[in-house]
């Protein structure tokens, strides 16, 4: 996010109750051309559609930053219209109290059909789907410290459910596994497991093999791409970089297709991540015979929801 973007981004997450219209039982909200149309995400719920638009929060430190959880208070309301004009995206919708919002979040856990859609990628100036440049993945220490911090929640999650439905002896990968953060995070929490890590950033893959040399953890440098003919097969596959800044919606698509294959009959997949999913996970299951097992998550205790998709592979 480049200072610009920042700025706007700061702005509305303490204001934005200047930027929407609310008239009676209905209300309208415009999100202007530019970098914050992709903030702007669709809630499934019951056969209903609700619309929100992600915003800036606080984290432990107080300090304003981007995250995957979404909070009640960022739903505008059930969906009425969205119309693209000169002036941006307008958006029409079904104004609700907060207790309304609250309570959508909590059928969203629930309910098996919810799902959280953000339809609009990041693009640049030409309209093409904005990708962080290789050179971006040369690790450093402020960059580890980012991108793990922005996924703990995600480690937690990840950890209690695999702990719940994994056997001993099971193989974890993780196809993309940066810092190597989160694949050890998952070796410590699953001791009687497997865990397999592997990127093709060389410079991701030596740091990950220094700082968690004392770990079980097996780091490959290997691209995802090649990881079938590589000889791969696992019981979990953690799928945590088909997302928007990482690939484009098609590299992602022909990534999850590539590396399914390396899902043994009876495994688990989980599509997740600090950034918005960028595939279309419920068609793709129906389209590859996956049962999808849950669409959404929360921290226990928390009133939050984030994108976290579990599916199985058919046994026969």
């Amino acid at each position: 996010m480049n200072r610009l973007d920042r700025s706007r981004e700061l702005a509305l997450a303490s204001t934005m109750h200047l930027h929407i219209d609310e008239k009676g039982t209905v209300g309208h909200y415009l999100e202007p051309p530019g970098s914050g149309l992709h903030h702007v995400f669709f809630l499934r719920v019951n056969g209903e559609v609700w619309v929100g638009r992600k915003r800036l929060q606080r984290d432990r430190h107080f300090r304003w930053h981007a995250s995957s959880v979404l909070k009640p208070c960022m739903l505008l309301g059930p969906h009425l219209h969205s119309l693209w004009g000169d002036e941006g995206l307008s958006i029409g919708y079904r104004t609700a109290s907060v207790e309304q919002k609250a309570q959508t979040f909590e059928r969203a856990l629930r309910l098996p059909d919810s799902e959280i859609l953000f339809p609009f990628p990041i693009v640049d100036a030409a309209g093409r789907e904005v990708v962080c440049p290789a050179d971006f993945w040369q690790c450093s220490e402020s960059l580890a410290e980012q991108l793990n911090n922005d996924e703990q929640h995600l480690r937690e999650q990840c950890a209690g459910l695999l702990q719940a439905i994994t056997e001993t002896g099971a193989l974890i990968y993780d196809p993309a596994c940066s810092t190597g953060e989160f694949i050890a995070h998952l070796a410590r929490a699953l001791p009687d497991c497997l865990c397999l890590g592997s990127d093709r950033s060389a410079s991701m893959i030596e740091h990950a093999r220094q700082v968690h040399g004392s770990t079980s953890v097996e780091f490959r440098l290997l691209d995802a791409s090649d990881a079938f003919d590589a000889g791969i097969h696992c019981d979990v596959l953690i799928l945590r970089f088909l997302n928007a800044e990482v690939l484009t919606r098609r590299e992602a698509r022909t990534a999850f297709e590539s590396l399914i294959r390396c899902v043994k009959p009876g495994g688990t997949l989980l599509v997740f991540g600090h950034t918005p999913v960028l595939i279309p996970v419920v068609w793709l299951a129906a389209a590859h015979n996956l049962q999808l097992e849950s669409t959404v998550a929360a921290r226990p205790g928390q009133m939050e929801l984030f994108q976290f998709y579990r599916l199985k592979v058919a046994t026969a």
